[in-house]
């Protein structure tokens, strides 16, 4: 089943970086693939205290998957350096039929929940350890997907004041309607920067 409202969806999501002011800019690049993230505080629809981010990933096979996310999670202390997040993740896009067994293209459609694990290093430079993952099952997988994976585990530094830089490894896996298993991702490390505006 195609889904036909994936593009007006995905400029619409473009737009929302234009419309609100962001608080975070964030970059995840690899030698085939590109993260670029979009993170503000929630209240911007009316529930503060969560992080709402607007992403866009897309990889050299023409693959592109636009997100939006809602995690909460507490900041780290100095009595409390282990923190954990929950929240969910809409993902929509397409995979180019050129790099599948029946050479269609397929739409993806998926709201996935998640958490986040972190454990920070207090210090003069704060370093942080984090896992995230998020999971759509088949009844939250709509259109060409059965179900969809979302993992990232990374390390990140505070260069400077309001820029981290991180390096990190993500798997971005599929289930498609036609019974087959798709990786988004290259399985290589990205490096990245993220900047507070």
């Amino acid at each position: 089943m195609k889904l036909y409202f994936t593009k007006p969806l995905l400029a619409l999501l473009l737009l929302f970086p234009v419309l609100v002011e962001a608080n975070d800019l964030e970059a995840a690049l690899t030698s085939e693939t590109a993260q670029f993230t979009f993170r503000s505080d929630s209240s911007l629809i009316g529930w503060g205290g969560a992080e709402l981010g607007l992403g866009f990933f897309y990889n050299d096979d023409d693959d592109y998957v636009a997100q939006l996310s809602l995690m909460q999670s507490r900041q780290a202390a100095k009595n409390t350096p282990l923190t954990l997040g929950v929240g969910l993740k809409m993902y929509a896009g397409s995979l180019d039929g050129k790099n599948l067994p029946n050479n269609t293209d397929q739409d993806i459609f998926a709201v996935a929940i998640g958490g986040e694990v972190r454990y920070t290093f207090p210090g003069v430079m704060p370093m942080s350890l984090y896992l995230t993952g998020h999971y759509a099952p088949k009844i939250t997988s709509f259109s060409d997907t059965e179900e969809l994976v979302d993992t990232n585990i990374g390390f990140q530094i505070e260069v400077l004041p309001q820029t981290v830089a991180f390096i990190g490894l993500r798997n971005l896996r599929l289930d498609l309607e036609n019974g087959k298993r798709y990786d988004m991702d290259d399985d290589r490390v990205h490096i990245g920067v993220r900047l507070t505006f």
